[in-house]
């Protein structure tokens, strides 16, 4: 009589992992309950599932890799516990599950302390390696003589699908140590995975306890309730390049799909429904809508028993249409399609992924419009992909997101042993697989270094932060100013105030639409005697940042500075442009403002309740940024460890023959911050990334206005980031920068200087349909706002 043990043994990954780690039992439950199905009268069979124990957990390692699963020790006393009345288990065969968490073909410490303690206490059991592979997550090839020579303690590895081959094993019908496991004939004849043989309590309580311990936010996947994975077939037909399903295809075989039966389908669901008590299914088919009537079987199903679902792999978006989307509707919580890139010979000629861009924007479109959300994966640093190409994807994938809300999952392209893309490629020698896809890019035969890969990705990271960050309400409460700056955006605007309960409307709709961050702005905003109850209406509305930026000169009287400084701003920022008296009239033609300017900051200074932040905001202008050294010297001096640098643009006043050099000016801020830095806090505006490749990340408060709202006095609401990129324009080197995604381009600044100082009389006197009267705003603008106006969703 055959005793057997199956055993799916604890997993350790690294904090950033690929695939679903939690879910690898399905291939030991369907293997054993295959051997089960076939020794029923030769024998018995135990599972022990490492998921499904009492003290099944995440924990936290040393190493700062996660261990899934109860410990080893626990794992092993459920091996050899004795069944009530019964002595120890003698088994004859033992079958532990191997998967590419085990970091093939090195030796695991855990895998291996499961296999060391179960060979100590079964000197004379055979056991069996198996991958008990299944489809729906990566596999890495490796050579079986280096696998066994990892791990003594067991006597075969079986390769692959596993079903068939351990049995022949276990009966003695299949020999060798290494052992191409061979495919089931017919799915239909297997039987559901065992998970009658384990607790499901404890496998749901594991999940719980792994999604809280884990530390991330929302799951694009969630694994809530008890949820169970299936896959209905395996393999795919399709030859991505880069794909890992159907290892065990031989050379110059075509790839196939092997899917189970309607009828099967059907009783597959309605037994995780009704007697598992599942509420929501992992599907992990590699492509489960390659054939439509089988994905509509599927989803009848769940249908049927009211069933939550997920299928991370993702789905063809040329196969998925508008009413799958509509039947997912509140069952899923992400649906998933692979690009694989936005370049068309890429993905034709280097993935071979046989797809037209256009089916991507067609799913896009038809889950935004269903209500369903929608996640895309691309990848980059792909054979002979050129930096332009990396650069159409990242287009692609933003173009997707602002337009429709389509997440983009952008990763490393990754050679996994055994795909088309390893091939010929000399591979890094890696314990770990898994990260590499998000965290560093694989030496993969690309054209582009690792270097620029990883600069590719960090600036498409910040993009899509930018774009999903907190929205902020810029309002300019003013067009009226006590100086007169060379370089003013507002430029000859009328200088009128905002009406207060016209503004007071805007806080309250940008509010209602979940806004947290406002900007007061102008003009200047001081001399707008709303100001302090426009702060203090923003406060009672719940809004959690609030900002002023000001000269300052009002703040020289020291009872206005308090009451501002205390009015509910958790932020104020001082506009200074000269370091001395001389240089800072020049730019903002009164000769008096430096003086008051002082005064005013060193009030607030003095006044300012504790978390109220200070800060020196400077525009660089020819007549100033040498002496930028000196400014950073007057801030902190006065108290403001808070640096703003602003470079022009093309709004206004602001001329050519008021900027400065930005190569020259961009040198000298980069010296300043590398001086100051240890002291300061800096930031960098409206500077393209080629000014300064090495301070990056101080250049990302440009980019942040793509969530930036801007209300104008007259009551006009732009978003910033368009507005702002009407002026800029890309040039050659563009196309291949891997900043491009990140930064709007160069602003141009060519129209004739003209005295900032003069302002015509008609300009005070310019009727409301007046185009002069707006003659900063980009072109267009007008019609925009009309056609944001009629949208009744708008209103």
């Amino acid at each position: 009589m055959n005793q057997v043990l199956v055993v799916h043994p604890p997993l350790t990954v690294a904090r950033d992992f690929i695939d679903y780690p939690y879910l690898t039992n399905l291939g030991a439950l369907q293997v054993g309950a295959s051997l089960r199905q076939a020794l029923q009268d030769e024998g018995s069979v135990r599972i022990v599932d490492a998921f499904c124990l009492p003290d099944s957990d995440l924990s936290w390692r040393d190493d700062d890799r996660a261990h899934l699963g109860a410990p080893v020790e626990s794992v092993v006393e459920a091996c050899l516990r004795a069944d009530e009345g019964e002595a120890a288990p003698q088994w004859s065969h033992i079958v532990v599950a191997y998967a590419p968490f085990h970091r093939p073909p090195h030796r695991d410490d855990v895998l291996a302390a499961v296999l060391e303690q179960l060979r100590a206490r079964h000197p004379e059991a055979t056991i069996i390696l198996a991958d008990c592979y299944q489809s729906g997550q990566h596999y890495v090839e490796c050579d079986g003589a280096q696998v066994l020579a990892s791990y003594p303690e067991a006597d075969h590895w079986v390769k692959y699908e596993a079903e068939v081959s351990v049995l022949g094993l276990v009966r003695g019908d299949v020999e060798g140590r290494v052992i191409s496991g061979e495919r089931p004939a017919d799915l239909d004849a297997l039987p559901f995975p065992a998970w009658d043989a384990v607790d499901l309590q404890h496998y749901q309580q594991f999940h719980g306890r792994f999604v809280a311990k884990l530390g991330r936010g929302a799951w694009a996947f969630p694994i809530d309730g008890r949820t169970l994975p299936l896959v209905t077939s395996r393999g795919c037909p399709f030859t991505c390049l880069h794909c890992s399903s159907n290892p065990d295809r031989l050379e110059g075989a075509p790839k196939t799909q092997r899917r189970y039966s309607k009828e099967y389908l059907g009783r597959y669901v309605e037994f995780l429904a009704k007697e598992c008590k599942a509420t929501r299914l992992a599907v992990l088919d590699e492509l489960i809508n390659v054939r439509k009537s089988h994905f509509e079987t599927f989803l009848a199903a769940v249908e049927t028993h009211d069933l939550a679902f997920d299928v991370p792999n993702g789905m063809r978006a040329d196969y998925l249409e508008r009413d799958h989307l509509a039947r997912m509707r509140g069952r899923v919580t992400t649906v998933s399609v692979s690009a694989e890139s936005g370049s068309l010979r890429v993905i034709d000629s280097v993935v071979g992924k046989r797809l037209d861009l256009d089916t991507i924007r067609n799913a896009a479109r038809n889950a935004h419009e269903v209500g369903v959300p929608l996640m895309i994966h691309y990848m980059i640093g792909l054979p002979s992909e050129t930096a332009a190409e990396v650069n159409e994807t990242l287009a692609f994938a933003l173009e997707l997101l602002d337009e429709y809300g389509a997440y983009p999952a952008v990763q490393f392209a990754t050679p996994l042993p055994g795909t088309p893309l390893a091939e010929g490629r000399s591979l890094p020698i890696v314990e770990d697989w898994g990260p590499r896809f998000q965290m560093a890019p694989s030496q993969t035969g690309s054209e582009l270094s690792s270097e620029l890969l990883e600069r590719f990705m960090w600036t498409f990271q910040q993009r899509v932060q930018a774009t999903l960050a907190p929205q902020k309400l810029i309002m300019n409460v003013t067009y009226v100013c006590n100086n007169h700056c060379t370089f003013c955006a507002v430029g000859t605007r009328t200088q009128i105030q905002g009406h207060p309960t016209r503004q007071r409307e805007h806080l309250v709709k940008w509010r209602q639409k979940g806004v947290r961050m406002v900007d007061f702005d102008g003009g200047e905003p001081t001399l707008n005697p709303e100001l302090v109850p426009l702060i203090r209406a923003a406060r009672s509305l719940g809004y959690e940042r609030i900002n002023v930026t000001t000269n300052g000169r009002r703040c020289f009287y020291d009872g206005y500075a308090k009451e501002l400084v205390r009015s509910g701003l958790t932020t104020l920022l001082f506009s200074v442009h000269g370091p001395d008296q001389r240089t800072h009239a020049q730019q903002v033609g009164v000769a008096e403002a430096f003086e008051q300017t002082c005064g005013g900051i060193e009030n607030c200074v003095k006044h300012a309740p504790p978390g109220v932040e200070l800060g020196m905001n400077v525009t660089l202008t020819k007549g100033n940024y040498r002496k930028l050294r000196e400014l950073a010297q007057l801030s902190l001096k006065l108290g403001l460890p808070w640096l703003n640098i602003q470079f022009l643009t093309p709004f206004g006043r602001a001329t050519r023959g008021v900027a400065p050099d930005t190569a020259d000016a961009a040198r000298i801020a980069t010296e300043v911050i590398d001086e100051f830095r240890d002291r300061m806090k800096f930031q960098v505006i409206n500077l393209p990334f080629c000014f300064m490749p090495d301070h990056t990340e101080l250049l990302q408060g440009d980019l942040a206005k793509l969530s930036r709202h801007m209300v104008f006095v007259n009551n006009e609401t732009v978003n910033l980031g368009e507005y702002l990129a009407a002026r800029r324009t890309r040039k050659e080197q563009c196309a291949s920068c891997p900043h491009a995604c990140f930064c709007g381009g160069f602003y141009e600044l060519d129209r004739v200087p003209e005295p900032p100082w003069i302002i015509a009389a008609e300009d005070l006197v310019r009727p409301i349909d007046d185009p002069r009267r707006h003659e900063s705003i980009p072109a267009g603008f007008h019609e925009r706002v009309a056609a944001e106006l009629s949208n009744p969703e708008s209103k």
